[in-house]
């Protein structure tokens, strides 16, 4: 007989002893090999793998679960004895991960060339290499990552060469900030930084990993953030890149903001290189074009880095 989520979650409780967020759940779950049989085949299985269990516990008076902690939301078996202030303790702490944020661009540069709302180039800008200013000076300054979409790319060659001589290049221009992990404590910090390095351009997202969709509070804050100052964010998926999902849309502004460019440009030459390589793109010779941005790897390449940097789910 199939397990349910039920069953499934009950397992993982019993196996990890100690309460958990149902994000946590489904990602142990999966790496158990227990999620293979729930047909969890949406955009973001964790999140309905947790309205199950949320559900469960709302609406069943014989739920076996109960919630021991809201911030963050941890539950445990009705019948485990764990020391849940130890481990409170330990959970307001960001997870310990061996990789880098900077180790997760090769993720949003594949992400970023196969989906239809980007199909752009990223480049990463290393802010190491600017220009030293007293300090302080460039807080929040450099975005981590930029990114260009042609959207002529997809155009016959003629009406390509047709744009090229009377019309300008249409194109748009992206700006990210990537983070490891988001979470209420650390969303506000983060999503400034975006603010304040990624609102030059056409369109500037927070990135980190595996967000926790059902965690309702980061949530609601991601939301009223991004409305009032329009900067989206984006989920890595680490388990299938290309499925990562854009939980907030960017505002799409029409003007660049040339002033910040022109810093940008003048202190950081990864940057500078960057706006040489769209000015001088040239479709009918893409392949050189392509090599002036981040490498997009291919399946193969994608899954050996992953295993390499050990790169997994929250």
């Amino acid at each position: 007989m199939a397990k349910s989520i039920i069953d499934v979650t009950k397992e993982v409780l019993e196996c990890k002893n100690e309460a958990l967020n149902p994000n946590q759940m489904y990602h142990i779950a999966n790496e158990m090999g227990l999620t293979k049989e729930l047909n969890l085949n949406g955009k973001t299985p964790w999140a309905s793998f947790a309205a199950i269990i949320y559900m469960d516990i709302k609406e069943n008076p014989n739920s076996i679960f109960e919630v021991v902690a809201t911030k963050p939301m941890l539950i445990k078996l009705k019948n485990q004895d764990i020391n849940l202030k130890i481990q409170t303790q330990n959970e307001i702490k960001e997870p310990k991960n061996s990789y880098s944020e900077r180790d997760l661009h090769p993720l949003l540069t594949r992400f970023a060339f196969a989906n239809d709302n980007f199909k752009a180039y990223t480049k990463t800008i290393y802010h190491e290499s600017s220009i030293k200013t007293k300090k302080g000076m460039d807080k929040w300054l450099y975005p981590d990552i930029v990114g260009v979409s042609f959207e002529y790319k997809d155009y016959q060659k003629e009406l390509n060469k047709f744009i090229g001589k009377f019309s300008s290049l249409p194109i748009k221009i992206y700006a990210f900030e990537m983070k490891k992990h988001l979470s209420v404590s650390s969303f506000r910090e983060y999503y400034f930084q975006a603010v304040s390095n990624s609102s030059w351009a056409n369109e500037g997202y927070l990135v980190a990993l595996d967000i926790d969709e059902s965690d309702e509070e980061l949530m609601d804050l991601m939301k009223r953030l991004s409305y009032s100052f329009g900067i989206g964010v984006i989920s890595l998926n680490s388990q299938n890149v290309d499925e990562s999902v854009i939980l907030a849309r960017a505002e799409f502004r029409e003007n660049l903001d040339y002033s910040v460019m022109n810093e940008l440009s003048m202190k950081n030459p990864d940057f500078k290189k960057f706006l040489e390589s769209v000015e001088e793109f040239n479709i009918e010779k893409e392949y050189r074009s392509k090599s002036e941005f981040d490498e997009v790897l291919d399946n193969d390449k994608l899954d050996n880095y992953l295993i390499n940097k050990k790169i997994m789910n929250n």
